[in-house]
């Protein structure tokens, strides 16, 4: 009896993988149903990918009965086929990650010194944090910076300092360095069918609304190798104003928009949907080049790009 017992068990532990499986495979299923949709739909790049063999092959993915490898076996197929296409911003972010990021403290705070000589200096990094109350404590710490700088001092000119400012979430960097620009249209996402704005506004989202004394002053962004994504939405923010002008290296060419899409799995797609023009009309689908180029990669509030900066903001 004892052996009939044993094996009942056995067989019932292996039903129930099997089952787990199933599920696991179901669910692979409509991930990658949902994922193929929506690329095709909202892909800026949709056009030159080739559907017909992105139909077969990805209905010829093989799962392996676990969700998180299943997962990765999608995502790495559609990744590899948006790359062939020439698509190189968007990317996927696991629910484990956006939980992680969700719960953790803010990496990298912006940074901002009055440098003398009535140049004012604000540092915006990198923020990517699924997390509303810390953007709006990022945005603050800029307009905060900002308004010190601004208040205690005569200022004839700004440094944006966007260098190694890899990206992650546009909003809180423009909603702190709005403080430099007057109200309305900073630029546009074109997604081929429409041109929607992006814009400077004050009075939003429990934001310092402070705007500086003289928003006439010119102002210097510096960006480099490492400026991508939204630091490059942050930069090109900028463009097109009579005050501006560009310093340092050409930037990370990740000038795209990319639209989040929530996933079945709690995961997320962020897919370039749109590409970018500035407040002139002028479209930005590569890396940006600066208006002066200045070879020093040190990244550091005394080096070349600074001084060469600091130089046309006294003329």
């Amino acid at each position: 009896m004892e052996k009939y017992i044993i094996i009942t068990i056995t067989l019932l532990f292996a039903f129930k993988i099997q089952a787990q499986n199933v599920q696991a495979d179901k669910k692979a299923i409509v991930l990658n149903k949902e994922i193929f949709n929506y690329i095709k739909k909202y892909s800026l790049f949709t056009k030159t990918l080739n559907w017909k063999n992105i139909n077969t092959e990805s209905k010829a993915l093989v799962f392996k009965g676990n969700d998180s490898i299943n997962d990765q076996i999608i995502y790495n197929f559609y990744t590899k086929k948006l790359r062939e296409a020439g698509d190189k911003h968007s990317f996927f972010i696991t629910s484990k990650t956006i939980n992680k990021k969700s719960n953790s403290a803010i990496a990298e705070l912006p940074q901002g010194e009055y440098l003398g000589n009535g140049i004012g200096w604000i540092k915006v990094p990198q923020l990517m944090i699924f997390n509303e109350n810390k953007e709006i404590e990022f945005a603050n710490t800029i307009r905060s910076l900002i308004e010190k700088i601004d208040t205690e001092n005569t200022i004839i000119g700004w440094i944006v300092d966007l260098r190694h400012n890899t990206g992650g979430t546009m909003w809180p960097m423009l909603d702190g360095l709005s403080a430099l620009i007057e109200n309305g249209t900073a630029g546009y996402f074109v997604d081929g069918k429409t041109k929607t704005p992006w814009l400077i506004e004050n009075g939003k989202k429990n934001i310092n609304p402070y705007k500086i004394k003289n928003n006439k002053v010119k102002i210097a962004v510096l960006i480099d190798g490492r400026t991508g994504s939204s630091g490059e939405m942050s930069a090109i923010s900028f463009f097109g104003l009579p005050n501006v002008k560009s310093f340092g290296q050409k930037s990370a060419g990740y000038t795209t928009a990319n639209k989040t899409f929530p996933l079945s799995n709690g995961s997320q797609l962020q897919l370039a949907s749109a590409y970018i023009m500035d407040r002139t009309g002028k479209s930005y689908k590569e890396e940006l080049t600066p208006d002066v180029i200045v070879s020093d990669l040190s990244n550091a509030k005394n080096d070349n790009v600074i001084s060469t900066a600091t130089e046309w903001l006294k003329e």
